[in-house]
């Protein structure tokens, strides 16, 4: 087990992953964390074809990432044909969300807020994926 980040090299979730295979769990859907290089998202995503060929793919998790940090990471993760999307949360709504729960917004500015964040990360994704398509 790592006990340090330092520890945490590119094949880490690949042996996680196929770890959970070894014991028998099976899941449609992976939901996996962002991971910074190409070679972590590559180990990761021929263990699960490897061990499941039936596996609907991955989704990439926000963990709270500024948007930046998420455009990032989807330019690496987009480029494997088993990432999917991504399914965020914190990072669209706890600006917003703070800004609302202190009243310094209304109800109305909140979904703004929201909706915008969301729509430009839905614009990162579907470029990334376009300009993959038309590259390779």
């Amino acid at each position: 087990v790592p006990s340090k980040v330092a520890d945490v090299d590119d094949s880490c979730t690949q042996k996680l992953i196929e770890r959970f295979y070894e014991i028998g769990v099976y899941p449609d859907w992976w939901k996996l964390e962002p991971m910074k290089s190409a070679t972590a998202w590559e180990n990761t995503c021929n263990a699960i074809s490897k061990k499941d060929p039936h596996c609907r793919g991955i989704v990439v998790l926000g963990l709270g990432a500024s948007s930046e940090e998420l455009a990032r990471s989807f330019a690496i993760a987009a480029k494997q044909p088993l990432v999917k999307g991504f399914a965020v949360g914190r990072t669209i709504f706890s600006e917003a969300e703070k800004e609302w729960f202190y009243g310094n917004i209304n109800d109305g500015l909140a979904v703004d807020k929201m909706a915008d964040k969301y729509s430009a990360l839905c614009d990162v994704w579907d470029m990334t994926r376009s300009s993959l398509k038309k590259n390779g």
